[in-house]
């Protein structure tokens, strides 16, 4: 929902990242290699030395593509998409891959390299890292929480560029993205404009979404939320917000959290001087309207870059903002 500009902090991570990386899966390019040869010699391609020099091209780049930042990605696309054209598909082919004894054993060659890179073992130790970062719950729609403990990973974790047309960003630090279930398979492969990691070069936008609240019987002791719409900086609809929501359905998938805003609304409503004055006494925090309120909703944080910590906080937040800008608070 919000995204992450990559500082020195955050390379601090990808660093440690990186490091226990190739610590545990120590044996990356010799399976690489190893895939590379018997893959080429051991099935029919218009042009096999294409496989070996893909292959080759990951092997050199490994272990800088682990920590490879989004504005470096382009010039590797491109790269290794210059050794595709010359066998287009051959990411995608069904390959012999080795044999045993008794059968030769078939895969899907991005599928293999994916293996090779051991992207099941680097999984385990980002779910670790994304939980020290803050990123604990899914970063597309923010209403499922992302947990990893003892070396399990309770979440699913994206490829922001598709594992099946780039394998060398197949254990990338940067294009792994904590998910729920939901959203990565309505992402599956395509295209989505929302990368998490951002170089501050890029100039994009850190926060480009914002829930609108539509709310009914203000003047009554209840205000109601009718509908929560979903839109893009300044509560606009925007090119980004709208590919956002068709992909991963976020107005429908909210519609059953309106309850959470009308609470917020009465509770805003109904709090007076005193209340204010006993809660922030009690809690040792800033005695406002606002600073009470967000307590009272699950020790709300009122920073965005704490957006990724707790589900529906950017909801809570956008919807704390609408009051105060109605002079509620």
């Amino acid at each position: 929902m919000v995204k992450v500009e990559i500082d020195d902090a955050v390379r601090s991570f990808a660093l440690v990242y990186s490091q226990q990386v190739m610590a545990t899966c120590a044996d990356v390019e010799e399976k690489l290699a190893e895939l590379g040869t018997f893959v080429a010699d051991n099935n029919d391609w218009n042009d096999k030395s294409a496989i070996t020099e893909y292959i080759d091209l990951l092997i050199a780049d490994y272990p800088k593509v682990l920590t490879l930042e989004p504005i470096e990605w382009k010039q590797y696309i491109d790269k290794y998409n210059e050794v595709l054209k010359r066998e287009p598909d051959m990411l995608t082919t069904e390959v012999a891959y080795t044999k045993t004894k008794k059968k030769v054993l078939k895969g899907k060659l991005y599928e293999r390299i994916i293996i090779c890179l051991q992207y099941a073992k680097a999984r385990v130790i980002l779910g670790e890292i994304h939980q020290q970062m803050g990123l604990k719950t899914c970063v597309y729609c923010n209403t499922i929480p992302t947990m990893s403990k003892n070396g399990e990973v309770f979440y699913q974790m994206d490829h922001y560029l598709p594992q099946s047309l780039y394998p060398f960003l197949g254990t990338c630090f940067y294009n792994l993205q904590p998910s729920c279930d939901v959203c990565n398979d309505h992402k599956k492969t395509q295209d989505c404009d929302f990368g998490l990691y951002v170089n501050s070069e890029q100039h994009k936008e850190l926060s480009p979404f914002r829930f609108v609240p539509k709310i009914e019987s203000l003047d009554g002791p209840y205000p109601r939320c009718e509908e929560i719409l979903f839109r893009g900086k300044g509560a606009n609809v925007t090119k980004e917000s709208k590919a956002h929501e068709e992909m991963f359905h976020i107005n429908n998938l909210y519609a059953g959290y309106k309850d959470e805003v009308s609470a917020l609304y009465a509770d805003s409503y109904k709090m007076n001087p005193t209340m204010i004055a006993v809660n922030a006494e009690c809690w040792g925090i800033p005695a406002t309207k606002k600073d009470v309120l967000a307590y009272m909703s699950g020790h709300l944080s009122l920073e965005e870059k704490d957006i990724h910590k707790k589900t529906l906080t950017k909801l809570k937040q956008d919807t704390i903002k609408q009051l105060k800008e109605g002079g509620v608070l």
